[in-house]
């Protein structure tokens, strides 16, 4: 969501769509071309011609963006006006973005070399070179600035320009996943400010990228208009008018109505809108998981019985079935088929409630006069938190507390908005949606896992919401981002996955499609699949490489 105050890391692939939508894919680009009268959402879309110039094109955001800072928001709606070192491609492919190739690194994978671009400028006129680099670079590590990723660049000794077109970072510990690190946005060095709390950033983007903001009315709507200086040339769709809905089916009537042309949705709100009034939904891989944390501040989530018998009772595949109407694929740890050859697909849970039930009698846990298990007068009964806007989330929670009530544990489900999540976290359990990051294995999981972020931090509450603490993964974990071949790297991480089964942080349930809804897929041609991250606004979608699209 574009709109989380502090990134937690994870990632999910997902299996083929349901028959009621269509795959993004090379073999069958879709596309979305519509012009409205200017930047107004008052009245319906009109199709462009696929002859125009340009064209506008008016989508509905499922919530406003608290910051338009990179160094605060990666990837997502930031992506628009900023560009990395390296950019994410077709298929989720790591591909060059400012660098004019990918980093290399030496032999030992401490030290990466960073060859620059050329005749890149920012958005107010400024020439982009290697000091930019450094700088964004330096503030997004230190403490003091505040930036929420700063715990993700803990392995960067220095950064340094060794001249306008070259940057070196020297790292503290070979790490094989730094490419994926290279995606955070650069801004111009003199528009960072000294902490994200006084940058001027936050509303008033100087980036690369391809668009820069033309208008922002607070609490309704943000324009973007295209910039014509932009290194990677001048976008065909010249303005984006994003509209913040947080209500789903007012962003789906929206959509139904031609007051806007696209806009996420849940797989079953998207699939009732499919092939109505040129409507037709579209989904693409992501790297997102929803999970249930466990938090372990509660005694009965210190046993790993609990929490094994709690992942054996749960039925991943009628979740997939039902909440993502096919929408998805069932996994059992943060890990998902977005990760190659390091995901273990053996590694999961069957759905076993009769193994569940047993296993917590032989913790203790007996069934008492209610079906409510017991032991020592404590019930086995949690709350369990989800956003109350989040209507995927809600549905998790039910069917999630539906299965435990079948082996005699109670959940109790509790709707909740973001800072209440946030003070909850401690010692409720939550509706996680993890994958921030997806696109090296490190980055989709550590944050997640490891125990150096089980301290409950009201200011990083996502990161290892379990406050779960296991030695052996935490070793794996770090062997594995320290690992320089690439098939013993793949290996160690299946190795962690298997004691995440005998020990599990969590009720990881499945990994899923995003789903959109747009009409008018017909006007342009550039349109290619992407795996996205957890983010899942319109920054994604059928639009996330919208610079690069032509008309037909």
């Amino acid at each position: 969501m574009p709109h989380r105050p502090a990134p937690s890391r994870a990632v999910a692939d997902a299996g083929p769509s349901a028959s009621t939508t269509r795959a993004v894919g090379a073999a069958s680009a879709v596309a979305l071309a519509v012009v409205l009268a200017g930047c107004s959402t008052a009245g319906p879309a009109t199709p462009a011609r696929a002859s125009d110039a340009s064209s506008t094109l008016a989508l509905a955001e499922s919530a406003e963006y608290t910051t338009l800072n990179p160094l605060e928001q990666p990837l997502g709606i930031t992506g628009k006006m900023y560009d990395g070192l390296v950019r994410v491609g077709a298929d989720g492919v790591l591909e060059p973005g400012l660098a004019s190739a990918m980093p290399s690194p030496d032999a030992d994978l401490t030290t990466w070399r960073v060859t620059l671009r050329e005749d890149v400028t920012f958005s107010d006129g400024s020439v982009f070179d290697a000091q930019d680099v450094v700088a964004a670079y330096t503030a997004v590590r230190d403490p003091g600035y505040g930036s929420p990723l700063a715990a993700d660049y803990a392995m960067v000794e220095s950064v340094t320009a060794q001249d306008p077109t070259t940057v070196v970072f020297e790292l503290s510990y070979p790490y094989a996943g730094l490419a994926a690190r290279l995606t955070l946005g650069v801004p111009a060095a003199e528009a960072l400010g000294t902490s994200v709390a006084d940058s001027s950033l936050v509303s008033q983007p100087v980036g690369t990228g391809p668009y820069d903001v033309a208008e922002w009315r607070r609490g309704d709507s943000l324009t973007l208009e295209a910039r014509d200086d932009w290194w990677g040339g001048t976008a065909q769709v010249t303005t984006i008018h994003l509209v913040f809905v947080p209500d789903e089916t007012a962003r789906a009537q929206r959509v139904r109505s031609g007051e806007v042309d696209g806009a996420q949705l849940s797989p079953l709100t998207a699939g009732s809108l499919d092939g109505t009034g040129g409507i037709e939904v579209v989904t693409n891989p992501s790297a997102d998981f929803r999970a249930i944390s466990l938090p372990t501040t509660l005694p009965f989530f210190a046993d790993s019985r609990v929490r094994v018998a709690l992942n054996l009772a749960t039925d991943r595949d009628a979740m997939v079935e039902g909440v993502l109407q096919g929408n998805g694929v069932a996994v059992s740890t943060p890990f998902t088929p977005a990760q190659g050859d390091a995901f273990a697909p053996d590694a999961a849970f069957e759905h076993d409630p009769d193994a569940a039930a047993a296993l917590l009698d032989d913790a203790g846990w007996r069934p008492g006069p209610d079906g409510v298990r017991a032991k020592d007068g404590v019930p086995l009964a949690f709350d369990l938190m989800y956003f109350a806007d989040d209507t995927l989330r809600r549905d998790v929670a039910q069917a999630f507390a539906s299965d435990m009530s079948q082996i005699g544990v109670d959940v109790r489900l509790e709707g909740v908005d973001r800072p209440q999540a946030v003070t909850g976290m401690r010692d409720k359990a939550f509706v996680l949606g993890g994958g921030d990051m997806p696109y090296d294995p490190d980055a989709q999981v550590y944050r997640v896992l490891h125990s150096a972020f089980a301290a409950y931090d009201p200011d990083d509450a996502y990161s290892n919401p379990s406050m779960y603490a296991d030695r052996e993964v935490d070793a794996l974990l770090d062997d594995a981002r320290r690992e320089q071949d690439t098939g013993a790297r793949d290996r160690l991480y299946r190795e962690l996955q298997d004691r995440l089964v005998a020990d599990p942080p969590m009720v990881t349930v499945f990994a899923l499609e995003h789903t959109y809804v747009a009409r008018g897929l017909d006007a342009w041609d550039g349109i290619v699949p992407v795996v996205e991250p957890h983010e899942h606004g319109v920054a994604w979608g059928p639009w996330w490489n919208v610079q690069e699209w032509t008309a037909r």
